[in-house]
């Protein structure tokens, strides 16, 4: 018997939700890019390149059991393809720049997380879910014109409870691999005791470069005039950090760090560190129940030889979020080795992903494999000891 799929709600704009239903959700996922107001923050900062939809699914009594927030952007097609196309398509690039770009609807939003925007209370059942999931979703891309429907950023236990998405077309891929310390550790003082004495020598050295080279620290909530603080010139330190980036998913707009601060005035945290009244670094995250989710970070790396900025930047971004009940940091991807030697342990994401139509979807088939890793996902990442001189070109 062919599942019925769950009966479906949409809206365009995070304000129209039934914020009660949702949040009911939210606050069982504990998920903070569940939170309607995070989702206005993007939803308003990414409104010039980007369109969402905000969709519950509703039971048969008429509970709202599931919710999930798609949007639309336009993506680089090679970000997630081995080295050697990615250069091919560069190469290409130089007189065509729209090369391979196209339009993606996407489950989520197009900012990297490294989690997902679907919420699922643990009576919904699967099967339904999933049937309503790829029906709104294939409705969704035809309206916009969007080629591909992609299901980003699922560690495994819930890319299990979505993986009937494969019966329905969609092609399983690894993604990044999301680092997250754990352990209740209190305060940052707490953290540095439990590590061991190398370790802690050598934050206290790293410390050390960065108050002889004149720099200060200051840790502020979202409300405490960060909308303020956060200039075009602050924004351009993230640039930097962005254009050294392996992987460019999406370009955070100015906005959103303002957008973050303003409609998460006490859970937004915001670091910010400083030569003379310059800022020179800076790096954000988000709290929610128990947890500290460490977003993004901007540096002037013409200081990092001279006072380990990106370090420090890390380093005191962590203390930030490492008040007492938070029993895990959230800590992003990218700089394995340097997480891990945090203390971090490392989890695979997955993506699922599937073209619109039948021809696009044959011929999508046949490049899948050049265009996303679809390796076997690699055993989790433990925290490692890294000898100090591997560790000065991060």
């Amino acid at each position: 018997m062919q599942l019925q799929p769950y009966k479906t709600t949409v809206v365009e704009q995070a304000t129209d939700v039934d914020a009660a239903a949702w949040r009911e959700i939210c606050e069982f996922a504990n998920n903070p890019f569940l939170d309607l107001r995070f989702l206005k923050a993007v939803e308003s900062s990414f409104a010039a390149e980007a369109r969402f939809w905000y969709a519950t699914f509703h039971d048969d009594g008429g509970r709202a059991v599931a919710c999930a927030c798609f949007s639309q952007y336009l993506v680089d097609g090679a970000l997630m393809a081995p080295p050697a196309f990615q250069g091919l398509v560069g190469a290409v690039r130089r007189a065509w720049p729209g090369f391979f770009k196209y339009k993606i609807l996407l489950c989520g939003v197009p900012v990297s997380t490294c989690g997902n925007q679907l919420g699922v209370l643990p009576e919904a059942d699967s099967g339904r879910l999933v049937a309503a999931l790829d029906a709104l979703a294939h409705d969704l891309a035809r309206q916009s014109g969007c080629g591909l429907i992609s299901f980003k950023e699922f560690p495994p236990t819930e890319a299990e409870r979505i993986a009937s998405l494969t019966a329905r077309g969609f092609l399983p891929a690894r993604s990044v691999v999301a680092y997250h310390l754990p352990g209740e550790f209190g305060s940052f003082e707490g953290y540095v005791a439990s590590r061991s004495k190398r370790t802690r020598a050598n934050i206290r050295r790293h410390f050390r470069k960065f108050e002889e080279g004149g720099l200060t620290c200051e840790q502020l909530r979202g409300g405490d005039d960060v909308e303020r603080l956060f200039t075009d010139d602050v924004h351009h330190l993230y640039l930097n950090v962005l254009n050294r980036a392996h992987v460019k998913f999406e370009r955070i707009p100015a906005d959103f760090f303002r957008q973050v601060a303003r409609q998460l005035p006490d859970e937004s945290r915001f670091t910010f560190i400083r030569e003379n009244d310059r800022i020179v670094a800076f790096c954000c995250g988000v709290e929610s129940r128990g947890a500290h989710t460490m977003l993004f970070c901007g540096l002037d790396y013409s200081l990092n030889a001279r006072t380990d900025l990106y370090f420090n930047t890390i380093y005191r971004g962590l203390a930030a979020g490492l008040a007492r009940g938070v029993g895990i940091v959230n800590i992003g991807a990218s700089a394995d080795e340097f997480k891990q030697h945090m203390g971090c342990v490392g989890e695979p994401l997955s993506i699922f992903v599937k073209a619109v139509g039948t021809i696009r979807q044959f011929l999508f088939k046949q490049v899948f494999g050049l265009l996303f890793d679809t390796s076997p996902a690699p055993s989790v990442a433990r925290p490692v000891e890294i000898p100090a001189e591997r560790r000065k070109a991060a």
